[in-house]
């Protein structure tokens, strides 16, 4: 779509064909490999979301009459712009279907906590913590949910807990807070400014070019960020409670910045989260080290561009 003029696509079909090369494309991809290009090509004219118009050479190009194409081979895009509806319809069905399974999937977690909490851990709670590292689906869900509510409705006699002395008021008024997780993300945002992130980072830009006014739209670029570069959401709601959402968001696009340097995002998320657990973590030294990597490629363009004029 970035290679078509105009901002509107034409229905018609053969009247929204762009022609760029496979090198073009991957450039514009950050550098994704042809045979993988080739394979995604492949998969959208399957799915009939664009169409091939090949020229007898199988090459892309254009004919003009003056400033007019009047001959292209290429990509149509127009059964994109037939699609659109229907393609709106299932994102915003998509959306629908990934917020219930979260809210389900936060369910579960407390429901689970609970049941430990009450009469200890035991095989359900183990089931269902193996269930949560996977993508479950939200029938999946609602099942182990309904278990779990179940053992907790016909369980009668709490364990008891080795260590545990005093009175019953004592126990009553006795309040547990894991320092481990912080849900909220007040915590980080006092460390850095929204302001010095959109500084720093840059490369999300590239996807998302809308400005960032608060930090629920960086979270909100994150979240959409997290499934592009191979993070999934499990991982990505660990992060969250565990970082809180500002930091689990800057780690996030952070991860997207130096893409090229880390083999694998989801894994490197996961140590950031266990350091955010053992209270190790701060977003600062990331986003110094992405200014300090900037700043030392200016100053190898400039030196480069130094010699080239001297020269």
């Amino acid at each position: 779509m970035t290679f078509h003029p105009s901002r509107e696509i034409s229905a018609r079909p053969h009247e929204a064909i762009v022609f760029p090369a496979n090198r073009t494309l991957s450039e514009r991809l950050n550098g994704m490999p042809e045979s993988t290009l080739r394979r995604h090509l492949a998969q959208l004219v399957k799915l009939g979301v664009v169409d091939r118009r090949d020229s007898p050479n199988q090459k892309r190009f254009a004919r003009r009459i003056g400033q007019k194409v009047a001959l292209a081979f290429g990509f149509d895009l127009s059964p994109l712009a037939r699609a659109a509806e229907q393609i709106v319809q299932a994102a915003a069905e998509r959306r629908l279907r990934a917020e219930e399974i979260s809210v389900m999937r936060q369910t579960v977690i407390e429901l689970r906590q609970t049941i430990i909490d009450q009469h200890g851990p035991d095989s359900l709670t183990e089931t269902t913590r193996l269930m949560l590292r996977r993508k479950t689906s939200l029938t999946d869900l609602k099942n182990i949910a309904n278990t779990l509510r179940g053992q907790l409705a016909t369980a009668t006699a709490p364990v008891a807990l080795d260590g545990m002395s005093g009175s019953d008021d004592q126990n009553e008024r006795h309040i547990h807070i894991d320092s481990k997780y912080n849900s909220d993300s007040e915590v980080h945002s006092r460390r850095i400014s929204l302001h010095d992130v959109t500084v720093t980072i840059a490369e999300y830009r590239s996807y998302f070019p809308q400005p960032v006014r608060k930090w629920e739209d960086l979270h909100d670029i994150a979240s959409r960020v997290a499934p592009m570069i191979g993070i999934d959401q499990p991982v990505m709601i660990s992060a969250q409670r565990a970082l809180g959402h500002d930091a689990a968001s800057v780690a996030i696009l952070c991860i997207l910045e130096r893409l090229g340097e880390i083999g694998c995002p989801g894994a490197y998320l996961r140590h950031l989260t266990r350091q955010g657990k053992d209270g190790g973590f701060d977003a600062r030294p990331m986003l110094a080290a992405i200014n300090v990597r900037r700043r030392g490629k200016l100053s190898a363009d400039n030196r480069g561009q130094g010699s080239f004029v001297a020269y």
